[in-house]
Order: C-alpha cells, then structure tokens, then sequence
C-alpha cells in the first residue's frame, strides 16, 4: 500500500460535516412542533370524548325531564275538565244517582271447625 502526501483539502478551507448545527437546529425545532401537535391532538380527542359524554347525560335528563311533562299535562288536562273530582269522589265512596256500586275486599279467613 502507498500512502500519499497530499492533502485531502485545499489549504485554507475547513472541512464541513453534512451534519451542521443549523440541520440539528431544524431536526430539534421539527420534532417540538411534532410534540406539541401530538398534546394538541391528544387533547382534542380528550375534550371530545368528555363533550359527548355530556351530550348523553343531557339527552337522558331531558328525556326524563319530558316524561315527566306528559305526566303534569295529563294530571292538569284532568283537574281542567273535571275527571280528577270525579275521581276523588269515587275514592272516596261516592256514586252517581242510578248506579250500581260493588265493593270488592279481600276474602276474610273462613273459620276451622273444632274437634270434640
């Protein structure tokens, strides 16, 4: 093998590597707005998921909520037209004129004979 005595570079020059610190600068700089667009996208996904557990929870109180509306309409729509004293009335063991009543009660125990 033969070595040589010249030089790999021109006399006054610096020999440059591919990787400068402006590359590294830049790599650094990209791999933070990465990062940062990862947290955002994470908590994006985050307030999405809360937000519709949210909207479920309200569609079921307002669900109950409504449920609870037909109930009051129907109990007000029956003390406008009067079917609710009608009701209290009869609770209360009245009857109209002409009408035939029945009471139904539970059978009371029937009486076991003796033994002599």
């Amino acid at each position: 093998m033969k070595y040589s005595n010249k030089p790999t570079t021109a006399a006054g020059t610096l020999r440059v590597s591919a990787f400068t610190l402006r590359s590294t600068l830049i790599l650094i700089a990209a791999g933070i707005v990465l990062m940062w667009a990862a947290v955002a996208f994470a908590q994006e996904a985050y307030i999405s998921q809360r937000l519709g557990q949210q909207v479920s929870e309200l569609r079921t109180q307002n669900a109950q909520i409504a449920a609870q509306n037909a109930g009051y309409r129907k109990d007000v729509e029956a003390l406008s037209n009067g079917t609710a004293d009608e009701e209290e009335a009869r609770m209360s063991g009245f009857a109209k004129p002409n009408e035939r009543t029945f009471l139904v009660t539970t059978p009371s125990p029937s009486p076991t004979p003796r033994s002599r």
